[in-house]
């Protein structure tokens, strides 16, 4: 079962490039995506709780298949009344054994039902490891994309030291007024406090991850991933085909399977099953001993479980019908899912190989300009504000990327690439 789990979410070798990052030092403990869902898989608390349910099912499915225990009864007659049967010479004492006979497989219909209710547990377990294997990933993506926010501060107090240095100089050359350098250093101590926020909320994103198989802390630094490389994806009607053997969706086909058992069993109901006994009985007065047999069977007039019956039609009924309703929702999710995948793509590729080179020069050209007095502060800041913006924004669109990537491997319970 886990390994068509571990197959159904593919991003465990196609989501992130499972390569060390270029920001990543090598020296570093850093934690694979397949290693995270593998650990996950393992231990997550949730996961090993839920196969307790499963092993209470098998308890229940044996006990279905239990035949009913036989009953031991005995009787005293014409002892403690009145005249002849005042004494106890006229007493008569019955002792008997009875067995129900349960007829028309209606054992085989009750073990039926059981196994058919475990058959719909452990498609719930499958939704769940998916669910669990999906919230790895997105744990995973957010502390990769936190590395590159932490990146971009460390950036961001670069430019800062930079700028404030040659700020510095302009102001001892008289070429720039004492404000300028107040305003640097402002800007530098601001650069500051960002980076240290950021190593903070890369340190929730490594605790986070590591919480998903239980650890108290992270046994790691960095997440071993490239965030802009982008993995294929299959088309549309590929996607679309696969929703149609998605564990959400099973579950519903067991769940049919389930009241069709269900159905069986109330039908076998209607004979609830035969009632024999055989024993002996010991008669005072003549000191004779005979055998005694009985017989008894439920004669169905008024109740032949016709109320289960249409019960468990109507739910047979409603899982069709809740079946439809959830694929129709799947497939417009997976419309959106895919177009706001196609637009991320388009995002990334457009700010890493058109915008990001030209600002990138822009910046260039604009701090050699106003280290000879050509361009303003303001000018300087400004080119750098829109610097570090741009490749805010190119992290967020591969991040979102990434997790739409997530939310559509999660529709589909398939990999997007082979």
């Amino acid at each position: 079962m886990f390994t068509r789990l571990g197959r159904s979410l593919s991003v465990a070798a196609t989501l992130l490039a499972l390569g060390t990052s270029t920001s990543v030092r090598a020296q570093e403990p850093v934690i694979t995506l397949r290693e995270a869902i593998s650990r996950t898989l393992q231990s997550n608390p949730d996961l090993a709780a839920y196969a307790y349910t499963l092993k209470a099912q098998d308890g229940r499915i044996t006990q279905s298949g239990l035949r009913p225990n036989p009953t031991l009864s005995g009787t005293v007659e014409n002892v403690l009344g009145t005249g002849l049967a005042s004494g106890g010479q006229y007493a008569e004492l019955t002792l008997m054994l009875s067995q129900v006979i349960e007829l028309g497989g209606l054992r085989e219909r009750r073990i039926d039902v059981a196994r058919r209710e475990r058959d719909g547990l452990q498609a719930e377990g499958d939704i769940r490891r998916l669910d669990t294997i999906a919230e790895t990933a997105r744990r995973f993506v957010s502390l990769a994309s936190q590395q590159e926010q932490h990146q971009l501060t460390h950036l961001a107090v670069e430019l800062a030291e930079k700028t404030a240095a040659a700020v510095e100089k302009r102001v001892a050359a008289a070429k720039s007024p004492l404000a300028e350098r107040d305003r640097a250093a402002v800007a530098l101590q601001r650069a500051q406090n960002d980076d240290a926020h950021a190593e903070h909320e890369l340190q929730t994103a490594r605790y986070a991850l590591a919480a998903s198989w239980a650890a108290s802390k992270p046994d790691f630094v960095s997440a071993s991933a490239d965030l802009y490389r982008l993995p294929a994806m299959r088309s549309y009607d590929e996607l679309l085909a696969a929703l149609e053997a998605t564990p959400d969706l099973a579950r519903y086909l067991s769940e049919a399977r389930l009241r069709d058992a269900e159905i069986a069993l109330a039908i076998a109901g209607r004979r609830q099953g035969l009632q024999i006994g055989a024993g002996v009985r010991r008669l005072e007065q003549t000191r004779d001993t005979g055998l005694v047999f009985s017989f008894q069977m439920p004669l169905p007039v008024g109740d032949r479980n016709q109320g289960l019956i249409a019960e468990a039609e109507a739910r047979r009924e409603g899982a069709a019908a809740e079946r439809e309703a959830t694929l129709i929702k799947a497939r417009t999710q997976l419309f959106g899912y895919y177009r706001e995948l196609l637009d991320r793509q388009r995002q990334v590729g457009l700010i890493r190989e058109k915008a990001l080179p030209r600002m990138e020069s822009a910046l260039a050209h604009t701090d050699y300009a106003y280290e000879r007095g050509r361009y303003s502060y303001l000018e300087l800041v400004d080119a750098q504000r829109e610097l570090l913006e741009l490749k805010r924004e190119a992290i967020e669109a591969a991040a979102q990327y990434h997790f739409t990537l997530i939310e559509i491997e999660r529709l589909t319970g398939n990999g997007l690439s082979r």
